[in-house]
């Protein structure tokens, strides 16, 4: 299944069905304290339902994610990643 980059609600749906099926996502594969707490704050950010703002795991590392921020109309927001 190929998920469009910036749909939260794909990558939800996706692990839902997974765990339905008795699969845990490839991304809660990650061991240790680090490995829990981000694995907490995706599914705090896919549960919140924020319009404008959404972050995923770019693949199977939960550290490197890919985050998409959508400014108000007519706007061009300039942002630095530090």
């Amino acid at each position: 299944m190929v998920l469009a980059k910036g749909n939260i609600r794909d990558l939800s749906s996706l692990a839902l069905l997974q765990r339905q099926k008795g699969v845990e996502p490839s991304w809660g594969t990650t061991q240790g304290p680090m490995g829990k707490r981000l694995q907490q704050e995706l599914m705090t950010l896919m549960m919140s339902g924020d319009k404008g703002i959404s972050t995923f795991p770019e693949s199977d590392d939960l550290f490197k994610w890919v985050g998409n921020i959508h400014g108000a109309a007519g706007t061009n927001p300039t942002l630095t990643a530090l």
